[in-house]
């Protein structure tokens, strides 16, 4: 096998080698399909043939993991994995072995190669091989990397598979969270899981930082959630995700992120200050991440718990200010739009433009119900049986709800939520603004 981690391959371009351990091994979850659709590849190449196995995704969808679990695959087949493919220089034969046994060919991170290297690879790819079989095994990020690679990707000589690893589904999730705590988790946390949207590092680390802050308590038949709130394990890695991408794509993901989980276009440009195609550039590389989708004229975050911990990297004073001015740029009130009521305004001096508000807090789905609660006339210790979480995380979810709504008390709270508001005549009090869906606090959408 020739393994070529290309990220630790001098380059200008690409970023740094992680300092971070190695991720936990675990058993290949959700991949059956796609496992299958290797072996094909593999079989191929081990009756005599050539094969390209491509294999995509976003960061942390799992290709490595992918890629050596088909490593395995061919070893029992009888490939030969001992052999070092040269990443620069001339192209030049493979090897000057004698072995007629097939031999697999692995490069992962594939998308840092610069052109030449890949230029290299292609050649490779097309070079005589006597009675020897070959197949190629590269992983790479989706619509990223060298021209030549695409082509490389493209070949149709031989047998090609072109893999592409989505998010798992809920029942494979579950299980790497089985894998994971070595229990399976009760309803409350598999729900607060189900926020990692299948995205297979996401949810690793997520169990891990709940694990290291003792946010869940293993049991010898279930693992408890015993706090809801996200680990800071969560919010490094994040961190360390934004900084890889380019600086106009860590921006456009992080103001995005502030208007909501899905917002307009129209929204964003005033708050880039780039022209329309300038920002189409941008929205193309934003969607190699996987963060970002993007239709007609809206984008959206498919996940929910990365779209919260991106908007929770933007500081507080910042978000107001990005809601205010998206606002500030809406239609005014002639053109029949309605602004929304805010709840921070401040009643302007003589002579000064009324700005128009940001609207009310925003709350996630636990939170509107810790606010119905209140609004119920519950305590805390009430609030935590209903929620099957503990007093202290109903405080934790109340403390940040007044922080974020601007008050210190539960009326104030009330009142700025809109649940002492009497909406259309109705009898019964109701709040301004519904919950989003989502098991964690943080973030914001208008």
């Amino acid at each position: 096998m020739t393994t070529i981690t290309t990220r630790r391959i001098p380059s200008p371009s690409a970023p740094s080698p992680s300092t971070a351990p190695s991720p936990l091994r675990l058993p290949l979850r959700g991949r059956e399909d796609e496992m299958a659709r290797a072996l094909r590849a593999l079989e191929f190449g081990a009756d005599g043939g050539c094969a390209l196995v491509a294999v995509e995704g976003p960061p942390g969808s799992g290709k490595t993991r992918f890629l050596d679990e088909c490593v395995t695959t061919a070893e029992r087949l009888g490939f030969v994995t001992g052999h070092r493919f040269p990443l620069a220089g001339p192209a030049g034969p493979m090897g000057t072995g004698t072995t007629d046994r097939p031999r697999l060919i692995v490069l992962d991170d594939a998308h840092w190669l610069g052109e030449e290297a890949s230029d290299a690879l292609l050649a490779q790819r097309y070079a005589r091989y006597g009675s020897r079989a070959v197949v190629w095994l590269v992983a790479r990020r989706r619509g990223t990397g060298a021209r030549s690679l695409d082509a490389l990707v493209a070949s149709s000589i031989g047998h090609t598979e072109r893999i592409t690893l989505d998010a798992l589904r809920a029942p494979a999730a579950l299980q790497v969270a089985v894998d994971v705590l070595g229990v399976p988790p009760s309803a409350p946390l598999a729900r607060v899981l189900h926020g990692a949207g299948g995205h297979p590092r996401l949810l690793v680390e997520l169990l891990e930082g709940m694990r290291e802050e003792h946010l869940i308590r293993v049991g010898p038949h279930e693992a408890q959630l015993v706090e809801e709130r996200i680990p800071q394990r969560l919010r490094a890695l994040l961190q360390s995700m934004l900084l890889e991408y380019p600086d106009e794509c860590r921006q456009l993901l992080r103001v995005a992120a502030v208007l909501g989980r899905e917002s307009t276009v129209d929204d964003l440009l005033p708050l880039l200050r780039v022209p329309p195609s300038a920002l189409l550039l941008t929205l193309d590389r934003t969607i190699t991440t996987g963060v970002l989708a993007v239709g007609n004229t809206r984008v959206r975050f498919p996940n929910e718990l990365l779209w919260q911990l991106i908007v929770d990297s933007v500081p507080a004073t910042l978000r107001h200010a990005l809601r205010r001015q998206v606002a500030d740029a809406r239609p005014g009130p002639g053109s029949g739009a309605r602004p929304a009521p805010d709840p921070e305004a401040r009643t302007p001096g003589p002579g000064a433009r009324t700005p128009v508000p940001a609207g009310p807090p925003d709350l996630n789905g636990q939170e509107h119900r810790i606010v119905q609660m209140v609004a119920e006339g519950l305590t805390n210790k009430q609030i935590a049986r209903r929620l099957e979480i503990s007093p202290h995380t109903v405080n934790y979810h109340l403390k940040k709800l007044f922080r974020k709504a601007g008050v210190n008390s539960r009326i104030a709270l009330l009142r700025e939520t809109g649940w002492n508001d009497r909406p259309d005549g109705s009898p019964e009090p109701g709040p301004r603004v519904g919950p989003r869906t989502g098991a964690f606090e943080g973030g914001g959408q208008t």
